[in-house]
């Protein structure tokens, strides 16, 4: 190919068999074959694998042949002329009016002369005085079109694959005529041979007919694998070169700044061919960007405008609703502003569309979203930095500016300078607010932005003087990622201020009604923004490192170290396999604690269940996701499942003898979970300790008792002790209150007088209503017992005041309560004694 010289490596002829095979994308025919040579392996093998589970594969006499029969039997062969006929009409029909090859030709010839075109403007040493931005842009370019080319052979495949069928199809039939022609040669009549005949003349055109779009697609194919072969060792210079200016990223690579002033040929500085060539270079880019994503960016426009009435519509709403709303005052901003907020929403999108195009269109994109940026801030942004923020308008400028002049090396130079000391100068100053602020009121937010603003400052200062010095690559480095860090913690603020905003007004409906049927909304929405938060910062720190170009070199690290291995004895692992487990366990225990709290909290109590249910299915359910969760940390540091069963399989003996008490309570539990005799908050009394669970675990159950101690009750003991559940099917407990009255009182009126206090005390149930009964003649007492019916929360209670009651009523009526009393009679005493009580009592 013309424009790849072979001294780069880069040859665009079509390369050996067993050097194509290494490509990234193999041959559409190679992928076949290897597919082909893949169900045969698996067809041999089922054999084995029969023997080797102990099950031979047993021959079937009476199964049909997998395959057609040799030949056709002479009083078919009308019929199935007919039927070979028909399809090879279809076939040569297909063939000729297939135009799938000539389209992927125009296709291919497109990408070809954008990968031409690249490879000029890198030819010989041009590569290497390249700034690191137009390095980057090309980077990207050529990754675009390394994409461009999967997706091409990608279709190339689906466009061989039916044509292959059809040649196949037809070398198998005229085989099958000619073995038929063959086999019955002097037994058929005249007719049918030459039926015969011009069936195998028919097919072999058809092959011919079929073998022309099938050669043009298997050259298209060697000529794609070619051309993708050149993409990836340009890509790989390009990558190489990137590399290298990263490591030397601290040294000098140009004079001082005021040699280069002095000693500037103006006329050559200034001049323009480089600079309308490299912006020639983005524009083929953003054109070739466009025209493969114009389906995506169009329908993103067209929802944005479809979303604009309704976005509008609900601002009107949304201001009606502040005074019934306080909790909306946080979000004025965001509801009342609606077309910058429908500005910003739609170029978030357009940045993500184009997150992997043109980095000037993501910096015109940014751009134009400055005003609805500024406009949305939260409110505490913009008391903390004032009218600070809205110098960032003037910096994005400038960068676009300087991004737009790489080629004018001196030029850019200075506007990198410019932009530098400007935005130093106002950090500095923001930092001066921010140190004011803090001495009035600190906060773990405020003291982040210092810090973040005093590493900007540094990473500016370093900048200036890097400029000044020589080390233009890092001074634009530095500028260019202060200023994108920044930019990007503005943009995502002012996103989430607007997504909160919105998500908050348009769920308070339903917040509202669940919170008055006394349902529990937060776990899930505290869930969501937690995932909301996390996922802005990881795109922030994604940009940050990325822009302080760490992100490569760290990555690089963390391949390497991932990719170490650590050996004990016979054992083998990584040490990203055991970072990887660990990972997956915290994963694995977070997303089964958020799954049973949102299920526990917010999905199952707003459904109709059987008592219970809704525990043992969010704890069925976590124990579940842990298992999983287990099972796929394990195969991600390198455990086969195989093996990991093989390992419980040789445990289950020693778990069996050694963890006998462990295994009871662990079934237990299970029984507990689908029998469901207890549920958290049920009153049970175990082993004469009574209290309220708390907690069913797999392995023991934890309650609290009304003094206030934690009690674990292992599971097993549930089930063979005695488990006395007050609350099992009711919530109420019946109150026994005994009465002793004085002989002498009428009953029947000391019974009408307690039903009444009973029916009069407040927390009394009335179905069932209170009794009376007269129990008995006691010793000094009519014994009566007040029975009543209250909730067991209260019925402590209820019964004090009940107590209380019949004390003030009984009091008021004049019945006495008596209290035991004894006479004790002396046959004789002492005169010692009996002579001072004599004389005391007269």
């Amino acid at each position: 190919m013309r424009g790849l010289p072979f001294d780069r490596s880069i040859s665009m002829s079509p390369l050996p068999t067993s050097e194509a095979c290494r490509c990234r994308d193999a041959r559409p025919l190679g992928r076949l074959l290897r597919l082909s040579v893949l169900l045969l392996g698996l067809v041999a093998g089922q054999g084995a694998l029969a023997q080797i589970l102990g099950k031979a594969p047993k021959p079937d006499a009476a199964a049909p042949a997998a395959t057609e029969p040799s030949t056709i039997a002479i009083a078919a062969i009308p019929q199935r002329a007919d039927v070979d006929e028909a399809f090879i009409r279809d076939v040569v029909r297909r063939s000729s009016a297939d135009a799938t090859a000539t389209a992927l030709d125009r296709e291919l010839e497109l990408i070809r002369r954008n990968v031409d075109a690249l490879d000029q403007k890198t030819f010989g040493d041009r590569l290497g005085t390249m700034p690191l931005i137009n390095l980057e842009t090309l980077d990207r370019y050529l990754g675009f079109l390394d994409r461009e080319l999967q997706q091409w052979q990608s279709a190339l495949q689906a466009a061989a694959r039916p044509v292959s069928a059809d040649a196949a199809a037809l070398v198998q039939k005229r085989r099958l005529w000619l073995e038929t022609q063959q086999a019955v040669a002097g037994d058929m009549v005249p007719a049918l041979a030459q039926r015969i005949e011009e069936l195998v003349k028919a097919t072999a055109e058809a092959e011919r007919s079929v073998s022309r779009p099938l050669t043009r697609l298997l050259k298209l194919g060697r000529e794609g694998n070619a051309l993708q072969t050149g993409v990836n060792n340009l890509a790989a210079l390009v990558q190489a070169r990137i590399a290298a200016i990263d490591r030397r990223l601290w040294q000098r690579d140009s004079d001082n700044l005021y040699t280069a002033v002095a000693n500037a040929d103006l006329r050559k500085k200034l001049d323009l061919s480089a600079f309308f060539e490299e912006l020639r270079t983005k524009s083929d880019f953003i054109d070739e960007f466009d025209r493969s994503s114009r389906a995506v960016h169009n329908g993103v426009l067209v929802l944005a405008l479809l979303l604009l009435p309704v976005i509008l519509l609900l601002s009107v709403r949304a201001k009606k609703a502040f005074p019934s709303d306080p909790g909306l005052e946080r979000h004025r901003k965001a509801l009342t502003r609606p077309l910058s907020a429908w500005l910003l929403l739609t170029l978030s999108v357009l940045i993500l569309v184009h997150f992997l195009g043109p980095s000037t269109r993501i910096k015109v994109l940014m751009m134009l979203a400055w005003l609805p940026i500024m406009r949305l801030q939260p409110d505490h942004i913009r008391s903390l930095f004032g009218r600070g923020i809205y110098f960032s308008g003037l910096f994005i400028a400038l960068a676009l500016l300087g991004q737009m002049i790489t080629s004018m090396s001196l030029l850019f130079r200075v506007v990198v300078l410019v932009n530098s000391l400007c935005m130093l100068a106002v950090l500095g100053w923001l930092l001066w607010r921010l140190v004011v602020a803090r001495r009035q009121r600190s906060s773990r937010t405020l003291r982040l932005l210092l810090n973040l603003l005093a590493a900007g400052c540094v990473a500016l200062a370093v900048a200036v003087a890097s400029n000044v010095i020589g080390n233009v690559t890092l001074a634009a480095m530095l500028t260019e990622a202060t200023l994108s860090s920044a930019y990007a913690g503005l943009f995502l603020l002012a996103s989430s201020n607007v997504v909160r905003g919105w998500l908050r007004f348009v769920t308070r409906p339903t917040t509202q009604r669940f919170n008055a049927g006394h349902l529990r909304t937060g776990g899930l929405l505290q869930v969501l923004s937690h995932l909301f938060e996390l996922a802005l910062f990881l795109a922030w720190l994604y940009r940050t490192l990325d822009a302080f170009r760490v992100l490569r070199p760290l990555q690089g690290w963390m391949e390497a170290l991932f990719a170490f291995k650590l050996g004990f004895g016979n054992i083998s692992v990584t040490v990203g396999g055991i970072v990887l487990f660990w990972v997956s366990v915290f994963l694995s225990f977070w997303v089964a604690k958020t799954v049973r709290g949102v299920l526990a909290e917010d999905v199952l109590p707003r459904m109709t269940l059987p008592r219970g249910v809704a525990n043992s299915a969010s704890t069925m359910t976590y124990y579940l996701l842990l298992t999983v969760g287990l099972m796929v940390a394990l195969t991600a540091a390198g455990f086969e499942l195989s093996q990991v069963t093989l390992l419980l399989g040789a445990l289950s003996v020693g778990i069996g003898f050694g963890l006998q008490t462990v295994v009871n309570n662990f079934v237990s539990g299970l029984i507990l979970m689908f029998e469901r005799p207890i549920q958290p908050g049920d009153t049970v009394e175990v082993a004469g300790t009574i209290g309220t669970i708390r907690d069913i675990g797999m392995r023991a159950t934890t309650f609290i008792t009304f003094e206030g101690a934690d009690v674990v009750v292992p599971n097993g003991m549930l089930l063979s002790e005695k488990l006395i559940n007050w609350t099992l099917s009711t919530n109420t407990r019946r109150i026994d209150l005994p009465v002793g009255v004085a002989y002498g009182s009428d009953p029947a009126a000391v019974a009408q007088l307690l039903g009444q206090v009973a029916d009069g005390t407040a927390g009394v149930a009335r179905h069932p209503a209170p009794t009376v009964l007269f129990t008995g003649f006691g010793a000094s007492s009519l014994d009566f017992s007040v029975r009543a019916w209250a909730s067991f929360d209260d019925h402590i209670f209820v019964r004090s005041r009940m107590a209380l009651a019949v004390h003030a009523a009984l009091k008021d009526a004049g019945i006495e309560i008596p209290f035991p009393q004894q006479d004790l009679h002396l046959r004789s005493i002492e005169p010692g004694l009996f002579n001072p009580l004599k004389a005391k009592q007269s």
